[in-house]
């Protein structure tokens, strides 16, 4: 079948709405894809993206910085599709040898996203999501504020979530040491603002409508 040309001459120019769209289908795609090897993932992609938004907001974060934030947070561990089963899903302790395997997911990530003209934009955010803020995290070293603001968010939201949830070499902490351990990390690890909000948002529950805002998560 032959597309009549004068359609393709008289389509509209893509919108912003219409690219906003575009980004959404395949971010859903890239989702899939995680969710078919490991369903587990789908679950911490969405907690993530969901904490990443909660903690921008939190902050009063422009819209545009917590879309980032909570887009982010959905694909941050996409590089795991490169890091071999395994090792993956290996029961046990990982060697230091495998530890080095699985931080490369940072940088396969982005490399992945960076190929999408759509995803892009996030490619930097997911790089630098395990970025510490003393300096000593992966894959660059960057400390402080040079660390993109977005993937600040991104490593405190995907803490807690990690810390909360059983991981196929250890269990699930509780929560009340999930919080000493965000506590213990407060301005070398992450952020300190950052895990005060977490901490706030946490604390939310002793108040009727914080019982509500935990309710609707």
């Amino acid at each position: 079948m032959t597309m009549d040309r004068t359609l393709i001459a008289h389509r509209p120019a893509e919108t912003p709405l219409d690219a906003y769209r575009d980004a959404d289908t395949v971010l859903e795609g890239i989702l899939t894809v995680l969710a078919a090897r490991d369903t587990s993932a789908l679950t911490a992609a969405r907690a993530t993206g969901a904490w990443s938004r909660r903690l921008a907001t939190a902050l009063h974060r422009s819209t545009a910085s917590t879309e980032l934030a909570e887009a982010a947070g959905l694909l941050h561990d996409i590089g795991e599709i490169a890091t071999p089963e395994t090792i993956l899903f290996k029961p046990g302790p990982l060697t230091a040898e495998e530890w080095t395997v699985v931080r490369q997911h940072a940088n396969a990530g982005a490399a992945i996203l960076a190929t999408l003209p759509s995803l892009a934009i996030y490619a930097p955010i997911v790089r630098a999501h395990h970025e510490r803020w003393d300096g000593s995290g992966y894959p660059l070293g960057l400390k402080g504020e040079a660390i993109p603001f977005e993937a600040r968010v991104v490593a405190v939201a995907d803490a807690f979530h990690a810390l909360i949830t059983d991981r196929p070499h250890r269990p699930a902490f509780a929560q009340r040491d999930a919080i000493e351990i965000l506590r213990d990390g407060r301005a070398t690890q992450w952020d300190a603002a950052i895990v005060d909000a977490i901490l706030n948002l946490l604390d939310a529950p002793r108040t009727a409508a914080g019982r509500r805002y935990v309710a609707q998560r």
